[in-house]
């Protein structure tokens, strides 16, 4: 199809769609020389209208003298309509001039201009001798009675919203098409059956264009193929097509096969008509979208000869092949969306079960049963199945539950029942059979055989041990399947087998599905008993029926089982004939051979007590209050449970004197267990009411009072536990010692934490630098720290603004806490807290304890220069409550102060006004060369004020070649910063001097801005293998006095300018320690 073509349809297309508005006369109808009809007369009717576009001036086709011939003069007319409205009607699809014929363009714009109120003709455009619908307009023919159809308001029929919408393209040769979807919606209260449907072929098309036309609910066919007759399309099903439920809306869609022979047609469908038990209601015809029909390769399906399985008699089973073709997928990959078989043959709905459709061996989707009509329709719209090309194995499998002496015969009836979607252009292929036009694909005919029944011991039977002399024991479940057909069983052959008596057991019963049947019986030893049950044990078809047997472990004389004597059931293969299928009246043997239970073994009462696992010993200080002094597990057996009705804490005289108020808890609940013993004794009995079930355990928790001033010692209690078992016998827990708890002292210790932070330039005015980290850590007991001192040096004092702690209590929320300092005849100022809960653990984990300074600005009292440190006083830096006792004590870390700058490097922080930072930057060169930079580097200003550089001393490392006159440059000026020559120091260190060393020159960086530096000299020797050049700042390692620019002797040599008439020869000229960064600060050359 080319370009021109497609222009042309879609015009076509987009004129029909603009005819569905409703006007007072639509053009909906192509129109040429020699038409005739109503149309005809409209369009001479507006083209008089316009004197420009008139037919004729006077007598025929004149205003008010309009026909329904298309005569010369109406072509004429046309021409001059066409050519007035030329961008709109002829420019769209390639023509320059008018050519007569009234197509979708022309129409289109006709519409938009009023049209005019007709009265309906005798005869309708489009309207075939007989017919009773127009194959073009899909209007009723005046000529003929349209079909009597039911109006009201009851069951309202209207276009769906998610209907295909005009403008869409299908492809020519493609299967079911979608074509419409129509809502039906039932407004009554009683169901709707809808029996009839009648649409009419609408578009540009013939009636050749849709070979075969479907109905359908969602994936499911609900009706045969319908043929398109004189543009008239008819469903009939005095059953009912379809049916839609009080109050309920149903969508149906109208798919179509599309010939391979109309490619540029364009089709539709609207809904004529509906005829149902309820008054149906719509606007009549209800219009569908138009579609052009295009020409595309569609991938292929072929559907094989043979379609298995082949046999004609099949016994009930599970799984089995009810129809299985190999389908051969061509051109392209295809989507499977939806698959519905029908069985043909006697069985009911329900004897065929679990369906389960199957490609290439992977399981897609899953149906319960057959419809009511038949169908097994597997959907898989929502995750279509894509079938690669080549073979591939399509399977369904089902579970034959009933149906004995009937037959099934899965087919697939029609190509419209497989929905498979080229993956390329997604509309469904035509399916062929055989590479030829497709026909049924049908498994052969098969007779389900008589029913049968499965004999299995059930996943849930008994395996546990049972107790001595119990009664009514459930001892054996077994599962007993019918298949084909229900199954009533007569009679079961029950054997029982002990290991020690060998005297059967007492009072045997059968249950099925929950209830007893048949009467009370002694098993015998190593020999079937047979229990009969009349027609009480019927098991269903396709249903498993449960065989439950209990009885006494007792012998047939009432003796009760010994200890470790095991019992086993089993279901004996039945007698002859004891079961009979109800439709074939074939008998059985059920089962057909020995189906062995669990073996069981019957077990005496117990009850034992452990030490608990999850609680170890424990160290714990004295004067601790509810102490968990241990822990211990009570048990059952897998026979019966227990109910304990005591359990005795026994204690040494020394362990009873050491503690008070001696309790036990349940550790899941906390809910205490007995009553408390506030003076233990050496032998201390709970009574109590713990009801333990078989196989159960309990876990107990002992609490005590550990009394102050109670020396280093232990107690490790022993426990014991008795009562009576669910049977009625007693049981007794033999004695268990229990944790060791040692009673010690509690440790709090004091130390600098390991991330206590770097020594730092803070600039004077920041409100919280962090001077320093300590951490508290704990043996034997918890503590929550309560006072802290902290110790500023006079010097340094002056220069905080006060102390902040950061920490977390025993919740682990962070808490903050704040103070100034005060200061007396002593050497240092003190920060001092109180009413903190600091928590420190019993495990040894440490408790981290952070400290910060606030620094006033220097106009407000800071210094520049002051080393703030932070120190806790070993004497009386700190209080702390241990936790669980009474008295506060005082506790000293260490026998000196903990000091945050212990460590060089750490802990202290310099106050400056201002700070410098140096960065290096990359030099750009990569051959040191005469004139060019050797090394650059900026110099930044905080923003809390301008800083100024005197001096600055580079590491210059040659080997093999030579720089010489090495000078300093503000990058952007040739003249060089150091007047002088550059001096090597005592180090060998490059020393630069703004100026000379003894005047006023100075480097100046204004407050928050950069400056750009860069180092030259002569080089020489440059060139030969092995040379090399590294050039770095020489740094400061530790803090010196401020002095003035002249006498200080720090590598660098920089000024905050906090003297308040600052110059080269104030005191506030500082060395480099500190200023960052000069880590990454090495330029390198190599050859």
């Amino acid at each position: 199809m080319n370009r021109k073509s497609i222009a042309v349809i879609v015009g076509l297309v987009a004129g029909i769609a603009f005819a569905g508005t409703a006007m007072a006369a639509t053009f909906s109808t192509n129109l040429k020389l020699g038409s005739t009809g109503q149309d005809v007369k409209d369009l001479q009717v507006l083209l008089n209208a316009d004197p420009a576009t008139q037919v004729a001036s006077s007598g025929v086709g004149s205003l008010g003298n309009e026909t329904t011939y298309f005569g010369n003069l109406t072509k004429t007319a046309v021409i001059k309509f066409q050519n007035k409205y030329a961008s709109e009607v002829l420019s769209p699809i390639g023509l320059t001039s008018g050519t007569g014929f009234v197509g979708a363009l022309t129409r289109a714009k006709l519409n938009t201009m009023g049209g005019v109120t007709t009265t309906p003709p005798s005869t309708t455009v489009g309207c075939a001798p007989g017919a009773l619908y127009s194959s073009v307009t899909g209007q009723p023919c005046s000529t003929t009675t349209p079909p009597a159809t039911t109006t009201g308001t009851d069951l309202a029929v209207t276009l769906s919203s998610d209907s295909p919408a005009t403008g869409g393209a299908i492809v020519a040769g493609q299967a079911i098409a979608d074509l419409a979807h129509f809502t039906f919606k039932n407004n009554t209260s009683s169901e709707a059956k809808v029996t009839k449907v009648t649409l009419n072929r609408t578009g540009i098309s013939n009636d050749t264009a849709l070979t075969n036309v479907y109905l359908y609910d969602g994936v499911r066919r609900v009706s045969d193929s319908a043929s398109v007759a004189s543009g008239v399309i008819s469903f009939n099903d005095a059953a009912g097509l379809f049916t839609v439920g009080a109050g309920a809306s149903k969508n149906i869609s109208v798919r179509a096969d599309i010939s391979a022979s109309v490619a540029g047609q364009i089709v539709g469908v609207s809904l004529a008509s509906v005829v149902s038990t309820v008054n149906a209601s719509g606007s009549f015809p209800v219009m569908g979208g138009y579609l052009s029909v295009a020409t595309a390769t569609l991938g292929t399906l072929d559907f094989n000869t043979t379609t298995t399985p082949s046999a004609t008699t099949v016994d009930p089973q599970n799984d089995y092949i009810v129809w299985q073709n190999t389908v051969t997928v061509g051109t392209h990959a295809l989507n499977l969306k939806s698959l519905t078989l029908r069985n043909i043959g006697s069985i009911s709905t329900g004897d065929l079960r679990n369906f389960r459709l199957y490609v290439d061996g992977a399981l897609l989707s899953t149906v319960e049963n057959l419809d009511s009509n038949g169908y097994v329709t597997f959907d898989l719209s929502a995750s279509a199945k894509r079938m690669e090309t080549g073979s591939r194995i399509v399977k369904v499998i089902a579970d034959i539950a009933g149906g004995s002496t009937r037959t099934f015969m899965m087919s697939l009836r029609h190509a419209g029942d497989i929905a498979a979607y080229d993956a390329d252009l997604n509309q469904p292929v035509l399916a062929t059979a055989a590479s030829s036009t497709f026909s049924a694909r049908s498994a052969t005919s098969a007779t389900i055989n008589g029913g049968s029944i499965t004999a299995a011991k059930n996943t849930a039977s008994p395996s546990s041990n049972i107790a001595v002399g119990s009664t009514n024991v459930k001892l054996a479940t077994f599962d007993l399947r019918a298949s084909g057909e229900n199954v009533k069983i007569d009679n079961l052959n029950i054997q029982a087998d002990t290991s020690v008596n060998n005297g059967g057991l007492d009072n045997a019963k059968v249950f099925f599905n929950g209830a007893q049947v048949g009467s009370t019986k002694d098993l015998s030893e190593g020999a079937s008993t047979n229990f009969t049950f009349g027609s009480s044990l019927v098991i269903n078809a396709g249903t498993t029926g449960v065989i439950d047997i209990y009885a006494d472990a007792k012998t047939s004389t009432s003796t009760n089982l010994v200890n470790t004597e095991t019992i086993l059931i089993t279901l004996n293969a039945g007698t002859s004939g004891n079961a009979q299928g109800t439709v074939s009246l074939g008998s059985l043997t059920v089962p057909s051979s020995a189906v062995t239970a669990n073996t069981l073994t019957v077990s005496s009462s117990s009850l034992s007590a452990t030490k608990y696992s999850g609680y170890g010993n424990q160290t714990m200080v004295s004067g601790r209050t509810n102490a968990k002094i241990g822990s211990f597990v009570l048990s059952t057996g897998a026979s019966e449970g227990a109910n304990v009705d005591t359990v005795t804490v026994a204690l040494s005289a020394t362990e009873a004197a050491s503690i008070t108020n001696l309790m036990l808890k349940d550790q899941v609940t906390g809910a205490q267990i007995g009553t408390t013993k506030g003076t233990p004794g050496t032998s201390n009995a709970f009574t109590m009411n713990v009801a333990i079930p078989a196989s159960g355990s309990k876990v107990v928790d002992i609490y005590a009072d550990i009394l102050s001033g109670v020396g280093i010692g232990d107690i490790a209690a022993d426990v014991t536990a008795s009562g009576t078992g669910t049977l009625g016998s007693a049981v007794t827990a033999s004695s268990v010692t229990l944790q060791t708890i040692t009673i010690g002292s509690g440790t709090l210790s004091l130390a600098v934490s390991a991330a206590n932070p770097a020594s730092v330039n803070a600039t004077a005015g920041s409100s919280k630098v962090k001077v320093g980290q300590f951490r508290f850590s704990a043996t034997n007991n918890s503590y929550t720290v309560e006072e802290i001192k902290v110790l500023v040096s006079n010097n340094a004092a002056t220069s905080t603004t006060g102390v902040t702690l950061e920490y977390k209590d025993a919740t682990g929320a962070t808490k903050s806490a704040f103070q100034t300092l005060t200061t007396g005849a002593q050497a240092n100022a003190t920060a001092t807290f109180t009413g903190l809960s600091l928590y420190v653990p019993s495990s040894g984990d440490d408790s981290l304890l952070d400290v910060f300074v606030g620094i006033p600005t220097i106009s407000s009292g800071a210094a520049s220069g002051a080393a703030i440190t932070a120190t806790i006083d070993y004497n009386e830096g700190f209080k702390a409550t241990p936790n669980g006792l009474t008295p506060i004590t005082t506790w000293t870390s260490a026998s000196a102060d903990v000091v945050s700058s212990a460590s060089t490097g750490y802990g202290t922080v310099y106050v400056r006004k201002t700070i410098p930072t140096f960065t290096k930057v990359a030099s750009g060169v990569t051959t040191p060369t005469t004139g060019q930079a050797l090394y650059k580097f900026d110099i930044t200003a905080d923003t809390a004020g301008a800083v100024e550089v005197k001096k600055i001393s580079l590491a210059v490392a040659t080997s093999t070649m030579n720089v010489a006159a090495i000078s300093l440059y503000e990058i952007g000026n040739s003249t060089a910063i150091n007047t002088t020559a550059a001096e090597v120091d005592s180090s060998g260190n490059v020393v630069f001097y703004a100026g000379t060393s003894a005047n006023d020159t100075v480097i100046q960086v204004g407050a928050g801005s950069t400056k750009h530096f860069e180092v030259k000299g002569t080089v020489t020797n440059w060139g030969a293998a092995g040379d090399s050049l590294t050039v770095s700042f020489t740094e400061d390692a530790s803090a010196g006095l401020t002095a003035t620019s002249a006498s200080h002797a720090g590598n660098l040599v920089w000024s905050d300018r906090s003297a308040t008439s600052h110059t080269t020869i104030t005191a506030d000229w500082i060395n480099g320690y500190l200023v960052k960064n000069f880590s990454d600060d090495v330029q390198s050359y190599s050859f």
